[in-house]
């Protein structure tokens, strides 16, 4: 139980996942229980359900629906553009991940570098003090 979790708070791809997907819930749990809350306060005001429904009330509804309907699109846009968003932000870890390795290639040739110039240098400070004992005993 606690690997999933532990993979899922590694990678930042799946982190944005289930926060949408959470966002996502919250969101239509809050319209669900706003319209809920809503429909009983109504229910509450008026206390007599008539036997027809009258045009007024039918517009009414009509008009609700299409509230609900143009709602539901805003929402369904929305999630699509967190969708692109995930897209990009799932590119730009992918590319930060190869910066990541990138930077650990270079460090270890830097590493490389530095320890051949190391050596480098004692060679070439024996070569000058075989060429200083050659050069005092030549005198």
């Amino acid at each position: 139980m606690k690997g999933w979790a532990i993979a899922i708070s590694s990678d930042l791809v799946a982190i944005l996942l289930v926060a949408a997907a959470v966002l996502l819930i919250l969101a239509i749990t809050g319209m669900l229980l706003a319209t809920r809350a809503r429909r009983r306060r109504e229910w509450q005001s008026t206390k007599e359900v008539p036997a027809s429904l009258s045009e007024v009330s039918i517009a009414h509804s009509a008009m609700e629906g299409r509230h609900l309907v143009d709602r539901l699109s805003e929402l369904q846009g929305r999630l699509v553009g967190m969708a692109d968003d995930i897209g990009q932000l799932t590119a730009q870890a992918r590319r930060v991940d190869g910066l990541h390795a990138a930077n650990l290639r270079l460090t270890e040739q830097n590493a490389t570098l530095l320890a051949d110039f190391d050596h480098l240098r004692s060679v070439i400070a024996r070569i000058g003090e075989v060429l200083q004992r050659a050069s005092t005993g030549q005198k």
